[in-house]
Formats: C-alpha cells, structure tokens, sequence
C-alpha cells in the first residue's frame, strides 16, 4: 500500500524558446516521473513548450495545479527564467516548493559567444522572489537533470511533502480516555485545528464494544481474522474465546476507522477494556498496523501523529512500531530497550517463526491458556535487525517540535516480553538528555531506515522545530 504525492512542475523561461530549454525541460520531467510514489503535473499544452513565462500563463497553470489538487512544486528556471510568473504559481498554491537551477553548458561557438543557460543568475532572482513572499522553499542545488545528487534531492523532497499532506487536515480517532496517572499523553485539540487542521475522531469505549459484541461468531470478517492469526503467528497460547473476542473488537476498530476515514489511531487499552471484556488489546493494535491502519496505544493522540508522520515518510512502504523509551542495556550503555507490551505488526518480526501470541501472565508459553483472562493478548518477538529513525511530536505553549534521532537495531539472543528491539545509539547519553531537557515523553514512533532528511525538511515547511540528535 504505497503513499503517492502529485508535484506540479513549473519549468521557467525568458523571452525566447531555445533548444537548450527543450532538453532541460526534458531530461528534468523524465527524472521526476521516475521517483517512486511520484505524480508529476506539468502545463503540457496550456502553454506554449509546456513551459511559463508571463504573469497569465502562470494563472492558468496555477488554476490547472488546484483543479488536479497538487501536493507541491518544483521550481526551475530552465534559462535565466521569469521569477514573477514562477513566484505567482506558489503565490496561490501555498504548497511546499523545491527550487533547483540547471548547470551551464559550453558557450555557444558563434560571433556572440554566449551563455546558453543562465540558470545559475536567474535562480538568484527566483529564489529572491519566494524569500519576498515568505514562502518556505527547499533549494536542491545546481546540478544537470540526471544526476545523482540531484535524483536524492528530488527523493527526499518526494518524502517530505508526503509528511506534509499527511500532517494537515488528518483525522485522528480516538476511541476512551487516557490512563488515569499519565498527563504526559495529554494535549491541545485546539492547537491540532490551528497548527494542521487536524480533526479528533472521538468514540466511547463502551460503544466500540458494544458494536464488537453484537456481532455473530460465524461473521465472515470475524472468522477471517481468526484464519489469519492462527496461519501467521508462531505460536498461539490464548483460548479460543480470546481469538473470537479480540477479532469482534477487530472488526468494529476497523469499521470506525473507514466509517470517519482516519488517517491514525489511538485508544484508551487500559484497565477498561479489561474489565469490559477481559483480553488485552497489544496484539490487536499490531494486527490493525499491520493493516495500515496506524494505531498508537494508550490514548497517545499526538503519539499516533508521530507514527503517521514515520509512515508518510516512508511513503507508506514500511510500518513503524509504537515504542516506549524503557531502559538502558545493563552492559552496553549506548543501548536502549526500544519496546511496548505486543504492538508491533508481525512483517516487523526479525524471525516470523519465533513470533507468539500470549498472555502478559505467561511470556514463555508454559502455562495452560486461562477463559476470560485479561492479561491475554500480547504479541511477543524481536525487531528485524537494521537502522531505524524514531519520531516524537511535542507542543508547548503553541510551538510545535519534532524529536529526530537515528540508530541501528542490534540482534540480541535474549527472551524478553512483547515486542522489542535493543536499539545502538552511539550517543545514547546525548540521546537521553535531549529527551529529559526537550519536554520528550516516554513514547515515540521507530521505523526502519534513515529518514533524517526528508523529516527536517518537512518541519520547515510545517514551521515545527527539528530536534536532530546526531548520531
């Protein structure tokens, strides 16, 4: 399930049409139409060479940009350009905007001895005109369509704008209250309208399980969760009242989801849901995850938007893991638990053979499966080894921050509860002191690779403070 995003291009000139504009204009469209997750939008016919140059030609293609709902821009001056036609395009759109200039190429041999290109004065103005209209921009450097460091650029940006579209005007649901002791998942629903325009979902509790439990045992959707967990998991040390309950409960998560199409999730998992139904609800958070539907535990709203933010940025390629910063290696100190009670989908298991289903009562599989046993529900295996980039939003006093760090995801021969993964930090200690003095809570969002990059250069574009520890 891959994440797409539209950029609309606007390929600049100056007065006269060369051959040189026509093979910039080119080579740059067939590079952007090879980025993965990448629709590219470009004037085509509405102007004359599919390229803008006056002040009306850039109404029209700002007018076909919003008709086809353009996530971003990318600007460049294929010659010295027109910056006013360039800068009025982003004018209207207000979208994110990457500029790049083309190099030059040898000067023309005739009487004049000219340049050709001009891009890299002409960038100047063009640059020039969006500081003067405040519009945030990405400059991605002078370089020839075709070039690596160029094609990264073009990536990153791709990623960025992915984050964007996935931050502003998001639905989050929420379904119960927070955990009665823990303030730290609190937050300010007024501030996500102001900052995104963001809406909460809420649900009751009792109405979600409600809705779960008139359903019919022999519901094909319920009998198809069943099928599912029974043929994918390693090991299933639960009743089958367990399987049948959480997949009802399953059923009536997804429901809610596609009923207000969210865009993430998170839910109250604790002590309620326990009393209303007796099962623990890790695993389930997992399976909808694992399904696409990103769901933070513990009613941690601003927790889920960090795992949205990952997803985005992995154009929905590869899923995050909701963690908890839970302890520090007893022998390596640059090691951290990254860890929850059982959350994590199962295409994030390092061995889908080891990977089981158990009650928090009995992580080893001992036991006799207990009816009605509310602590069963748990995913239980290790994280694929690998780097991974962990997320954390935070807001106070209406400024938004991001915690960005990276590490890398150590193999250990350890047996421990639910899902984990002992993650090297190799300034674990700066990492940590960053948390304590940046206001970060113990949750945040981990998902495997770096993206760095893409993440900061999507909070300048959502003014949102970067919090970069580099490792």
């Amino acid at each position: 399930m891959g994440i797409t995003v539209k950029l609309g291009f606007v390929p600049s000139y100056r007065n006269v049409w060369k051959p040189w504009n026509a093979k910039m204009l080119d080579d740059s469209l067939a590079m952007l139409r090879a980025l993965p997750g990448v629709e590219v939008v470009a004037p085509g016919s509405l102007t004359p060479h599919g390229a803008v140059q006056s002040l009306d030609q850039a109404e029209t293609v700002a007018d076909h940009f919003a008709s086809a709902k353009v996530d971003a821009l990318v600007l460049c001056p294929l010659d010295f350009g027109d910056e006013r036609s360039a800068a009025k395009i982003a004018e209207r759109l207000r979208v994110p905007v990457l500029l790049y200039a083309t190099r030059e190429p040898p000067a023309a041999e005739d009487a004049s001895l000219a340049r050709v290109s001009d891009s890299y004065c002409g960038n100047l103005s063009m640059a020039s005109a969006l500081y003067r209209r405040k519009l945030p921009f990405r400059f991605a450097g002078v370089h020839f369509p075709g070039e690596a460091e160029l094609d990264a650029e073009f990536e990153t940006f791709a990623r960025a704008v992915s984050v964007v579209k996935g931050l502003r005007n998001a639905r989050i649901g929420q379904v119960g209250v927070r955990p009665p002791t823990f303030e730290t998942v609190g937050y300010d629903e007024a501030e996500l309208i102001r900052k995104f325009g963001q809406n909460v979902i809420y649900a009751n509790l009792d109405d979600l399980v409600a809705a779960a439990q008139a359903l019919p045992d022999d519901d094909p959707r319920v009998q198809e969760i069943i099928a599912g967990l029974r043929g994918s998991v390693g090991a299933i040390t639960v009743t089958d009242d367990h399987l049948l309950k959480s997949a009802k409960l399953e059923v009536a998560l997804a429901e809610f989801w596609e009923r207000n199409r969210l865009s993430a999730l998170t839910m109250q998992c604790w002590p309620t849901i326990q009393r209303a139904m007796s099962l623990s609800l890790c695993a389930l958070f997992g399976r909808l995850t694992g399904r696409h539907m990103l769901t933070a535990c513990e009613a941690d709203v601003l927790g889920a938007l960090s795992m949205l933010v990952n997803y985005q940025a992995a154009l929905g390629e590869t899923l995050p893991h909701f963690i908890d910063w839970t302890i520090q290696h007893r022998d390596d100190p640059n090691r951290l638990l990254a860890w929850h009670c059982g959350n994590a989908p199962l295409c994030l298991a390092g061995d889908p053979a080891r990977t089981a289903l158990r009650s928090r009562k009995d992580m080893t599989g001992e036991l006799p499966p207990v009816e009605a046993d509310p602590m069963a529900g748990l995913f239980q295996f290790q994280l694929q080894p690998g780097p991974v980039t962990f997320c954390r939003l935070a807001e106070y006093d209406g400024e938004w921050k991001m915690l960005i760090a990276t590490g890398e995801i150590i193999p250990s021969e350890e047996r421990l509860a639910g899902t984990w993964a002992w993650v090297r930090a190799p300034d674990h200690e700066g990492l940590y002191r960053t948390l304590v003095e940046e206001g970060f809570i113990h949750h945040a969002s981990m998902i495997h690779g770096d993206q760095v990059k893409a993440l900061t250069e999507a909070c300048g574009f959502l003014d949102i403070e970067p919090v970069v520890v580099d490792q």
